[in-house]
């Protein structure tokens, strides 16, 4: 029987592919976005264990020690990837989970190739759109760890959480956890300012809400 329509149908890259030839989009010093918990460093590399099932981690984490620094080409992109289901249906985030975060900016490095799996020919090397929105990351993975094991610096790609279906973020290889020599970043907005540039509708949930505002009855017998 052939596989039906709603079967998954990406596979890991195929015994023997070269893909060294692989679709690449190059940096050019353009302006990174990452939002992110304000009392954390922007410039992390996450990373699985070899044997890890897929099930934790990013869509294109490299197993230890290599990883993999997520960024995006703009401040709704990087605020809807932070939030992600939170915002998907309703659009809208509490004022409280906004405040949490902060958007950063940094420049990308200059002329550093990037595997682009949103080329239309990335699927002559075996690779669809589903790689970009599959919730089974031990295939986006397979393919982060063998373009790096060809030079690449990362991955282009288009985010799950956004309805753009044109290259919108990188996924950055470096080894794993903070790099050893500080890479420079700096706040671009707060997170309630993000949120709003982002159209996203910030409401107020009470969390800073003064005494003033409420009314005290005793209660009854």
């Amino acid at each position: 029987m052939s596989p039906s329509r709603t079967t998954v149908a990406q596979q890991g890259p195929r015994d023997g592919v070269d893909l060294a030839d692989f679709p690449s989009e190059e940096s050019r010093g353009t302006t990174f976005y990452r939002a992110k918990r304000h009392d954390r460093g922007a410039w992390w590399f996450a990373s699985t264990e070899p044997d890890a099932d897929g099930i934790d981690g990013g869509r294109f984490d490299l197993a230890v020690p290599r990883g993999t620094c997520y960024w995006a080409d703009s401040v709704e992109v990087a605020v809807r990837e932070r939030l992600a289901h939170h915002v998907l249906t309703t659009n809208t985030v509490f004022a409280s989970r906004a405040r949490e975060m902060v958007v950063v900016s940094a420049r990308a490095s200059r002329g550093r190739r990037f595997a682009d799996v949103t080329h239309p020919a990335a699927v002559r090397s075996g690779v669809g759109a589903e790689l970009q929105t599959m919730t089974d990351y031990r295939v986006p993975q397979a393919w982060a760890r063998a373009f790096d094991a060809v030079g690449f610096a990362g991955v282009r790609y288009s985010t799950r959480f956004t309805s753009d279906a044109a290259a919108n973020a990188w996924a950055v290889f470096g080894d794993a956890g903070v790099p050893k020599r500080p890479r420079p970043e700096r706040v671009h907005r707060d997170g309630v300012t993000a949120c709003r540039e982002a159209g996203i509708r910030v409401v107020e949930d009470g969390s800073t809400t003064g005494p003033e505002h409420f009314t005290f009855v005793t209660p009854p017998d």
